[in-house]
């Protein structure tokens, strides 16, 4: 059970890692004889990063990098992010609260 007096790094979420969470590594990094991974492909990724915390005996990585070259979200993502916080924004404004029916 994680420490409630440890902040959670920003954008993290409240939950361990699990099979088959996602993360972004450059298609270069990955080819192998030249030859560029395909969907269902088995690779070898290695990833560094920074101890945000630990809890009892498990250290949480922040990641950084992938393959030595840093972590970039795929534009694809962020563009999915922004319109997420500005429907978030403009609820706000509204006064709605999602799912709410007091």
């Amino acid at each position: 059970m994680p420490d409630a007096s440890m902040p959670m790094p920003e954008g993290s979420k409240n939950e361990p890692i699990q099979i088959g969470d996602e993360l972004p590594v450059k298609l270069d990094t990955l080819e192998v004889g030249g030859e560029r991974p395909e969907v269902d492909d088995q690779v070898e990724v290695t990833v560094g990063g920074r101890i945000t915390r630990i809890v009892d005996d498990c250290a949480y990585v922040s990641l950084e990098t992938a393959n030595n070259e840093q972590i970039e979200t795929p534009k694809g993502d962020q563009e999915e992010e922004k319109a997420l916080g500005a429907l978030g924004q403009q609820m706000d404004m509204m006064g709605s609260v999602p799912g709410g029916g007091y």
